[in-house]
């Protein structure tokens, strides 16, 4: 072969080589592109399998205890230690995917505390929708609940108000009798010195005199006492209008209508009582006059016993006849007898006052020691106490009015309180006990009764939670009182009883409505204990769900005891208090139930804190890759060879 020949074929060797050189080069930048997309996509598996073992970490005894999803973290740097022993392990393993890791942080993360309790709500909601529970009133029936309740409270609110200006208008009532009491001894002292009068008894005439003018000094301060009561009523009068014209819109139209007419009779007691408080207001100059005619007459009787014992004196010395007694005093009888003492013209007073009392001890009764009235016998109150362990509700901050919840929603939240959480009647006879909990010592028993009062002892969230319900089972007694024309016209007569005053007057009318009222508060009370006697109370009464009739209302009060309410129908305690909790705003509600699980948890594990209770976290993982396929010596030179690592980030997100 010539040397030409060789030539040429050397040329297309090399050629060749040049051409197999890139073509390799090319294999492997398409390779290293394939592997450093799959080292992609192992870093995000990685990354999600990581979040999946940090998440797994949840709370056992929160899931155990309340079924709760959240994981326990104190802070960020930590979540980002447990990433990090978690992740290590995928990067050790031998692959064609070599990276190192280098940082991670935590982009986001919220706790159960955060966002006003949103996210406990949230675990409540998704937990909640997979049980199998029946509800003590279905979804369709809750707005009518809802719709009983505010307008049980605000007719509540408005009859405790005209149950007090009804005491007033007695108080009132009363005043004018000490006014027709010091009349009538005023009377009394002028016949009593007209009858010494006529037996010439001058001393003893003018000792009853001077009795007759301290009792009519006594009348202008007696008319300032009533007039000042009387301006008082007519104030508070006024205020009550306004009030009751902000809380009718909570009230259907006809217990607007019947409110209004009973409210109308206390306006027309004082638009009476301003008549006759000028027949009233005469009697303090009157008084004046009176006690200046009774002055001058004492003086005048005065000057006519001198006479007399001159003529004694003068008798001794001559022993003449005695003097005309008749002729002197009979000026002096004349000009007293010209006293003129005027009786009120109108009706007024308290006939039965024993009757008033009673009824007014019924109304006092729940003003002190309620726990011991509606509490049953054989049962004591805990005296547990809530411990100062940081919290939520204490150290979050929280803005109640910044979240709603929806009313489904806030219904299913009730539900799960009431299943995870004590309450007075948990674990007695007769009640179903709640589904979890954990028992020990120390902290509140009554924890449903905190949710709704919020106090730091038993006793203070137990009378708390009594009172509320004691308010809203007045409001609805009173309604269907309002509405059973039986049960008024008994008011009715208990109220003339009491008054002595029939027909129509405002007085009877305004005493008629303090009768109901205090008749569906004492009802009210035998309602609450007989709920915590275990018994069952109807939200909207019939007749023949009523237990206190009249007779025993004055009983109450003359006994100054409760009887046990109540029946086989109607709604338990625990599903009274769901309906006090439907009542209320939701986020302070949810930081009192975190102090419960908080208190509760920390029986078992005392470093144990709601606020590191992890709910969603993302956490962005900076990572060192390295070029395999570029790493060939052939390709180095072609790529100019240098440094093969390059940065990879990768962000990894997880929630309950």
């Amino acid at each position: 072969m010539d040397r030409n020949s060789r030539r040429v074929c050397g040329h297309v060797t090399v050629f060749i080589s040049m051409v197999m050189m890139c073509i390799f080069a090319l294999f492997c930048v398409l390779v290293e592109s394939a592997r450093t997309a799959g080292a992609r996509w192992y870093l995000e598996t990685a990354a999600g399998s990581v979040m999946d073992s940090v998440f797994s970490q949840y709370h056992r005894e929160l899931w155990d205890t309340y079924r709760l999803l959240f994981a326990e973290y104190e802070d960020e740097e930590e979540l980002e230690k447990d990433f990090e022993k978690y992740f290590l392990p995928y990067l050790e393993t031998a692959n064609w995917y070599p990276i190192a890791y280098e940082s991670s942080q935590v982009d986001m993360w919220h706790t159960v505390t955060d966002d006003n309790g949103a996210y406990l709500e949230q675990e409540i909601l998704d937990y909640m929708k997979y049980g199998v529970w029946k509800m003590d009133f279905d979804i369709i029936t809750v707005d009518q609940l809802w719709d009983n309740a505010r307008e049980a409270e605000a007719v509540q609110a408005v009859g405790t108000r005209y149950r007090t200006h009804g005491k007033e208008a007695l108080k009132l009532e009363r005043a004018l009798e000490a006014i027709t009491s010091s009349q009538k001894k005023q009377i009394e002292k002028k016949q009593e010195g007209l009858s010494r009068l006529g037996n010439y008894d001058g001393p003893g005439f003018r000792r009853v005199a001077g009795q007759l003018v301290q009792e009519l000094q006594k009348m202008p301060g007696l008319v300032a006492d009533y007039e000042k009561q009387a301006d008082r009523l007519a104030a508070s009068l006024k205020e009550s209008r306004y009030f009751f014209e902000q809380e009718r819109t909570e009230c259907s139209d006809t217990m607007q209508t019947m409110l209004d007419e009973e409210i109308r009779q206390y306006e027309a007691y004082v638009d009476e009582d301003g008549r006759r408080r000028q027949e009233v207001r005469a009697l303090a100059s009157e008084a004046k006059e009176q006690i200046a005619l009774v002055e001058d007459t004492i003086e005048e009787a005065r000057r006519v016993e001198e006479i007399i014992a001159e003529w004694e004196d003068d008798d001794d010395e001559d022993e003449g006849d005695g003097p005309d007694l008749n002729a002197l005093w009979s000026p002096v009888r004349h000009h007293f007898s010209g006293l003129t003492i005027h009786r009120l013209s109108f009706s007024h007073g308290v006939r039965d006052k024993e009757k008033e009392g009673w009824l007014n001890q019924a109304e006092q009764l729940y003003r002190s020691g309620m726990l011991s009235l509606v509490v049953p016998e054989g049962m004591s109150v805990s005296g547990g106490f809530l411990p100062d362990s940081e919290l939520p509700s204490k150290t979050e901050i929280m803005t109640p009015e910044a979240r709603g919840i929806s009313l489904p929603d806030h219904l299913i939240v009730d539900e799960y309180c009431g299943r995870y959480f004590r309450c007075f009647r948990t674990n007695k006879e007769g009640e179903q006990k709640s589904d979890m909990g954990i028992e020990g010592k120390g902290g509140l028993a009554y924890e449903l009764e905190y949710l709704i009062h919020g106090q730091d002892t038993d006793e203070e969230n137990l009378t708390g939670t009594v009172n509320r319900l004691l308010a809203i089972r007045e409001g609805l007694n009173l309604i269907h009182i309002l509405s059973d024309s039986t049960k008024r016209a008994q008011a009715r007569s208990l109220a003339m009883t009491i008054t002595g005053v029939a027909g129509f007057s405002p007085l009877l009318l305004l005493t008629t409505f303090l009768v109901m009222s205090v008749w569906a508060l004492g009802e009210s009370l035998m309602d609450v204990r007989g709920l915590l006697a275990g018994r069952r109370v109807m939200l909207l009464k019939s007749a023949s769900d009523w237990t206190l009739d009249l007779e025993n209302l004055l009983a109450m009060g003359r006994q100054g005891m409760v009887e046990t309410g109540g029946g086989e129908r109607g709604f338990s305690y625990l599903t009274w208090l769901k309906l006090l909790l439907l009542r209320d705003e939701i986020v302070t509600q949810e930081y009192r139930m975190m102090d419960m699980i908080q208190m509760n948890i920390c029986r078992r594990q005392a470093c144990f804190r709601m606020r590191r209770g992890v709910y969603e976290a993302r956490i962005k993982g900076s990572f060192c890759g390295k070029h395999v396929f570029f790493s060939l010596g052939f390709v180095e030179n072609l790529t100019g060879g240098g440094n093969h690592n390059y940065p990879m980030q990768v962000i990894a997100e997880r929630v309950y």
